[in-house]
């Protein structure tokens, strides 16, 4: 039997105690990318070719928009030139149109009382006769004339009250505040007047109306077409 010898104490080679060292691998250096001489004055010559290309093409943008603004700057002096003398011209027209309408109502108004002053009584038995046809039924008629046409429109109405079959009161009365060729009529519920002074004034109002509705649409016609240049410009 083999005796076995005394055991051997085992002893560690690393302290336990001591923080352990990390160990630090160097990375590997970068390669640096080689070029070629012809390559560098190749990719030189093309990085200069792109820049005149786009140099020249902001070049021609820029003189393209210059032109259009010159040409939007022409555009729109044009149309103020052309507005105004549209203005002009409508402004000759326009007075033309008024002086002549003013002659012809004038022409008119002195014909109306030489005519008047003729036959005064022309309009008021035309009115009369008129009216005694749907008023045949009525009790009675009262027409008003100036004062010194009672007798003589009394005998031309006779024939004409016999000839409408009128079988009311037609009386006939003088007012001094009616003028010649006027006259107003009146019955049981309604009457008829025919003043020529008031019917001038209601055609010269209504000439002025045409006037001045024509004027109106000519400054919207024309504030229209400045803000159509002011938007041509900008």
């Amino acid at each position: 039997m083999t005796r076995l010898g005394k055991p051997s104490k085992f002893l560690f080679d690393k302290n336990f105690s001591e923080p352990e060292v990390p160990v630090v691998t160097a990375p590997p250096e970068p390669v640096e990318p080689m070029m070629t001489v012809a390559e560098h004055e190749r990719l030189l010559a093309a990085a200069r070719d792109e820049a005149r290309r786009q140099g020249h093409a902001e070049g021609l943008v820029e003189g393209r928009s210059g032109e259009e603004r010159r040409l939007a700057e022409q555009v729109g002096d044009l149309s103020r030139v052309v507005a105004g003398l549209l203005a002009e011209i409508d402004g000759y027209r326009e007075q033309t149109e008024k002086d002549a309408t003013t002659l012809a109502f004038l022409i008119a108004r002195r014909l109306s009382a030489h005519l008047i002053a003729r036959n005064p009584l022309a309009e008021t038995v035309a009115l009369v006769a008129e009216c005694l046809g749907p008023l045949r039924g009525a009790p009675h008629l009262v027409i008003r004339v100036a004062e010194r046409d009672v007798d003589a429109l009394k005998a031309r109405l006779d024939p004409v009250v016999r000839e409408k079959g009128f079988d009311g009161r037609l009386v006939l009365l003088g007012e001094p505040e009616i003028a010649r060729g006027d006259c107003r009529i009146e019955w049981a519920d309604g009457g008829i007047l025919r003043d020529r002074k008031a019917l001038e004034t209601q055609i010269d109002q209504s000439i002025k109306s045409y006037f001045e509705a024509k004027a109106a649409a000519r400054a919207k016609a024309r504030q229209g077409a400045e803000a159509g240049a002011r938007e041509t410009e900008s």
